[in-house]
């Protein structure tokens, strides 16, 4: 028997609005969908930086004892034993300890070099000889004091030892600091939150307020002297100065909400 078309029709009637609410509720999923994704597409990008003053707690001194000569390697060496002894009795007086102090095996050969001579009135470069002997000594310890003073008395000590064919090339000393890799751990968090700290000023201007993290960039860091401030686009490292500036920067991209 065959249903009335009046008992039908309800249940037409549910199956129609069940589908259209699925609809509905299938169209608000898609455009909440769309709004996460529009809003997900709006950031902003900041820089923060960071900076804290350092000490060096290294000092790195080195110095170079030659003789040359045009003669023979056997004369330059003679000289070079010259020298030796005023050497040895100025690091003697500086007692640095055997991990402070390294002595650098000795070298010796011969040295081509150029000279401009004028023959038949015309200036020609000349190919010469001479023969070398020489040695680098390298001072490394974290009494930087007792390395400045060495330095100081350097300059007579080296006179002495300096004779006819003898010099005695004295570096500059390189300050260093040895807990960087510290440093550069707590300077990113610290410019990582001064990023943060910009962006919610931005952001809140505007009525909205500072969401994830989408990209974040490492800057390079700037080890520069004291107050200075001048930098380069690769990074520096600057060992020429006892008191040092550290400054680290990041580059982050923050979803406004």
């Amino acid at each position: 028997m065959s249903t009335p078309a009046r008992a039908r029709f309800p249940s037409a009637v549910v199956a129609t609005t069940i589908a259209s609410l699925a609809f509905l509720a299938t169209g608000a999923v898609i455009v909440r969908g769309l709004a996460e994704v529009r809003n997900a597409s709006d950031v902003i990008n900041v820089t923060g930086s960071a900076r804290r003053s350092i000490t060096s707690d290294l000092a790195v001194w080195t110095f170079t004892v030659r003789s040359a000569s045009d003669d023979s390697l056997q004369e330059a060496y003679r000289e070079f034993q010259t020298a030796q002894p005023a050497v040895e009795r100025f690091l003697k007086t500086q007692r640095f300890g055997t991990g402070e102090l390294r002595r650098e095996p000795v070298s010796a050969g011969p040295e081509t070099y150029t000279v401009v001579e004028t023959i038949g009135g015309e200036n020609e470069e000349i190919q010469r000889t001479r023969y070398v002997v020489s040695q680098a000594y390298r001072v490394q310890t974290g009494d930087i004091g007792r390395v400045q003073a060495a330095v100081n008395a350097a300059t007579s000590a080296f006179v002495e030892a300096s004779t006819d064919g003898v010099s005695v090339e004295a570096g500059d000393i390189s300050y260093l600091y040895t807990n960087l890799a510290d440093m550069r751990l707590t300077l990113l968090k610290e410019a990582s939150q001064d990023a943060q700290r910009r962006a919610q000023a931005i952001a809140q201007s505007a009525g909205n307020e500072v969401g994830a993290v989408k990209n974040a960039r490492m800057g390079v860091f700037q080890i520069t002297p004291r107050f200075q401030t001048s930098v380069e686009d690769s990074g520096s490292y600057d060992t020429t100065s006892l008191e040092k500036d550290v400054t680290a920067v990041v580059e982050i991209d923050f979803v406004v909400k």
